[in-house]
């Protein structure tokens, strides 16, 4: 199991996504897509909205946009792609991507990469829920619930950046950590957590 975000791409590919939004509203005139990004942006940086809500504003915002295209859009940030393929073998016979970014891409991503499943954060509800965004307990039970339809009930390896992932590495059998800070490493050498270091450019 892959990590988006961090691993898999050295860039958090949300905030590249928002960019393309506004890039690509303006340059089609929808001036009220553009002010509600940008609403929603100034709103997040006062600390007035939370990172759950915003995905959630935005993603509700551009609902039937046509002019938006997702394959654009993962194309656009090719230059970010990382080949960790050399982490890890063929003989774990399911591979997943699991992220908090959005599906609508994520998806995308995981098809162009061979992956056998993409678990991230999809479509919101009609109301702001705590279940939406697929992040930290909410992605650990994703995953689990995953697994358990396959008949599986163990993460044999997982490739992670994020201390926000620590649920998911603490159930995991091997864990690879890219390019972790000193409290992240910290954090798990408290909990007696055994993991591989890696550093990515």
């Amino acid at each position: 199991m892959i990590d988006l975000d961090g691993t898999l791409y050295a860039t958090n590919t949300f905030h590249q996504f928002v960019k393309y939004l506004l890039t690509r509203s303006a340059k089609s005139l929808d001036l009220l897509l553009t002010f509600r990004i940008l609403l929603f942006m100034t709103f997040r940086m006062l600390k007035i909205i939370s990172h759950s809500r915003l995905k959630y504003n935005v993603l509700g915002s551009i609902k039937n946009k046509s002019y938006l295209d997702n394959v654009e859009f993962v194309e656009s940030i090719g230059g970010y792609k990382r080949d960790i393929s050399k982490l890890y073998n063929e003989e774990y016979n399911l591979k997943i991507l699991a992220t908090a970014a959005p599906a609508c891409y994520s998806k995308i991503i995981a098809k162009d990469h061979k992956f056998d499943a993409c678990i991230a954060t999809e479509n919101p509800y009609s109301r702001h829920l705590l279940r939406f965004e697929n992040s930290k307990e909410n992605k650990k039970k994703n995953v689990v619930s995953y697994l358990k339809t396959k008949g599986l009930g163990t993460i044999d390896l997982f490739i992670t950046d994020h201390i926000d992932d620590l649920s998911l590495i603490k159930i995991s059998k091997k864990n690879i950590i890219i390019n972790p800070d000193k409290h992240f490493e910290k954090t798990l050498q408290s909990l007696d957590i055994q993991y591989e270091v890696v550093r990515c450019d």
